[in-house]
């Protein structure tokens, strides 16, 4: 018993080592803030310690590289670090927990008193920081001490590593050509990887995106200890038929900002298994598809280029193009130019509006005095040739989760048809998930990398989607229509079925039934963790008086694990963040007049007013058979 007996007695040499090494310069979690003011409620009674961090703290000359190591959460802003006035890096712009490491150079410390800063921001950003180690060994070696070994099923999937209080965990990770690290997060093409960490004890999440199952497995690591993990991974949503797309993609490489490289790019749409990856840079028609090939990832998903048109007024997606053609002047500003400019790009088949409540450049798409949320009146109405708007945008969060499905329930009402979409508007490697939000396409999908894109487009025109972010929700009506149909020869009940579904990591406690985007069925859902369906509703309900559309949403608690974390608010209007995972569908037009047409809110509108002309008395009555959203349509007409 001589060898294990070395073994330990090395370990423990190693650990003393390490300790020796290493200097607590703040023992503390220090919340950085504005005094009397709070981001997030969860600051609101708490102390500010101060609103940048400077300590003092004795050191030695560093001949050769040393590591700052800070724990930080909820970082949205820049906060520059510096010792001695020399830049080393900054926090890791996000809102996980986690340790970032940054590297002290040679030279940058001295002898006797040394000076430590991290610069607040000019804007509001709660944080907090500590403990806050210097240890003189080089980046390298602190992050490193212990390995494992991780075998998965060969498929290109995701690694999170935490310690057991949820804090991502600084990593390497190898083979290098066959990764994208980031802080606790490793992209693997093959699902198999070595990962060296310090000995300690952590959480192993491995997974592949919605569809798929998390496997979980507990890690305790000893000083040089090498371990061998097996992970299995199991598919828990069905999705035949169905193409997982994300039409929302930017890499640093073409965007110029956000942190994912067109390589790592590759890697985290492969991992994520989405299997329509439209590239939309920002004013830059980018084809993954020779990066695709380079990284051995082109079987999992098929490329479309695309392009984000960045304007003063709105940012639009547009895909597919061809491979030469121009790019749009994306300093046109008016929409009745742009938009046909747009649409005349070779190869353009579908045009998105993005994130339309976010504030750019002093411009709100569907805000201010450019749109009436009510009636669905936009002043730009006649130029709004779109075929789709983000409803979920997972990087770009509204603190009312059901906003943007109000504005567009308007926009239907109005008369626009515009079919509800989700994406990522992902811009890095892990800050925010790529496909967290994605939309589902129904079209035939056996073999992900030669998808029928023409039938693809035409789902798209169509409105046969599916709006996900952690659920998938599908609906149908009478057991023969679904989303995009027009149902028609309906009787006197109508049966109207949901299905909800998603993997066991994601709970549904909500379903509701709008009509007309006016909720007439609701319904609280019990599901216990269920992998696959967790959810399948049925509703009789009357024929409606006129012609509606029928939307189903349901929603459940947000995931709040750093494997699929939902992320807060990115322009909130509230201080409260309750995170939600949401599935919705796309509308099923109801013909309740049989005419073999659908008629929005508006027509109907128009239709009344045209018939009764001035007669009041006789508007009234009949308004009384038909929705309020009609009726919204009526007083809006009669009122200019």
């Amino acid at each position: 018993m001589i060898f294990p007996r070395f073994i330990f007695l090395w370990a423990v040499l190693v650990c003393s080592f390490t300790m020796a090494q290493e200097t607590m310069l703040e023992a503390k979690r220090l919340h950085l803030g504005k005094p009397g003011q709070f981001e997030w409620d969860v600051f609101k009674d708490r102390p500010v310690d101060a609103e940048r961090l400077e300590m003092r703290f004795q050191a030695k000359a560093n001949a050769v590289e040393h590591t700052l190591r800070i724990w930080q959460r909820d970082v949205k802003l820049g906060w520059p670090v510096f010792i001695n006035g020399n830049k080393l890096g900054t926090l890791t712009t996000t809102e996980t927990p986690l340790e970032c490491v940054l590297a002290v150079p040679a030279g940058a410390l001295r002898d006797g008193e040394n000076v430590l800063i991290i610069e607040a921001p000019p804007a509001l950003d709660d944080i907090e920081v500590g403990p806050v180690f210097l240890d003189a060994r080089p980046v390298n070696e602190v992050i490193g001490g212990a390995s494992v070994t991780v075998s998965g099923d060969g498929l290109p999937c995701r690694f999170t590593l935490t310690r057991k209080d949820g804090t991502l965990q600084p990593l390497r990770a190898e083979p290098a050509g066959d990764v994208a690290v980031r802080t606790g997060v490793v992209y693997t093409r093959l699902g198999r990887v070595m990962l060296s960490m310090p000995p300690g004890d952590y959480v192993l999440h491995a997974g592949r995106g919605f569809e798929w199952g998390v496997a979980r497995v507990a890690l305790s690591l000893k000083a040089g200890e090498v371990k061998e993990v097996s992970v299995k991974l199991r598919r828990e949503v069905d999705t035949r038929c169905w193409i997982a797309a994300d039409s929302h993609i930017h890499t640093l490489t073409h965007s110029g900002h956000g942190d994912a490289r067109l390589e790592e790019r590759m890697l985290t749409i492969a991992g994520e298994g989405i299997e329509l990856a439209i590239a939309t840079d920002h004013n830059h028609h980018t084809d993954y598809a020779p990066a695709a090939a380079s990284m051995s990832v082109a079987d999992h998903f098929t490329p479309v280029i695309g392009n984000e048109v960045t304007t003063k007024h709105g940012h639009f997606n547009a895909f597919p193009i061809q491979p030469g053609a121009a790019l749009v002047n994306h300093n046109e500003q008016d929409w009745a130019k742009l938009i046909p400019a747009i649409r005349a790009t070779p190869g353009v088949q579908v045009i998105t509006l993005n994130h339309p409540r976010d504030l750019h450049s002093g411009f709100v798409p569907l805000g201010g005095v450019q749109f009436n949320p009510k009636t669905g009146k936009h002043r730009q109405a006649e130029a709004l040739d779109i075929d789709a708007m983000e409803v979920v945008t997972s990087a770009a969060m509204q603190s009312d989760i059901h906003l943007l499905y109000r504005d567009w329930f308007a926009l239907l009402n109005r008369g626009h048809r515009i079919a509800a979409i989700a994406s990522s508007d992902s811009h890095d490697v892990n800050r925010f998930i790529l496909g967290q939000g994605r939309t589902y396409v129904a079209a035939k999908d056996a073999d992900p990398a030669k998808l029928d894109l023409d039938a693809v487009w035409r789902s798209y025109q169509q409105g046969r989607l599916l709006v996900s972010l952690g659920l998938m929700t599908t609906l149908k009506v009478d057991d023969r229509f679904t989303v995009g149909d027009l149902a028609t020869g309906l009787g006197e009940q109508v049966k109207v079925e949901a299905v909800v579904s998603g993997p066991a990591w994601v709970k549904a406690d909500h379903i509701e039934l709008f009509a007309n985007g006016i909720l007439i069925r609701k319904q609280a859902l019990n599901d216990e963790h269920r992998a696959g369906e967790k959810a399948r509703i049925t509703w009789s309900l009357p024929k409606p008086a006129h012609d509606v559309h029928l939307v189903v949403i349901a929603t459940g608690p947000g995931v709040t694990e750093p494997f699929w974390e939902i992320p807060r608010p990115y322009q909130p209007s509230s201080k409260t963040f309750t995170p939600r995972v949401i599935g919705s569908t796309n509308p099923i037009w109801i013909d309740a007049d049989g005419d073999g047409r659908f008629q929005s809110a508006f027509a109907i509108a128009q239709s009344l007013i045209q018939r009764f002309g001035g007669d009041q008395d006789k508007l009234l009555n009949a308004l009384k058979k038909h929705d309020e959203a009609v009726v919204i349509q009526v007083e809006s007409l009669l009122s200019h």
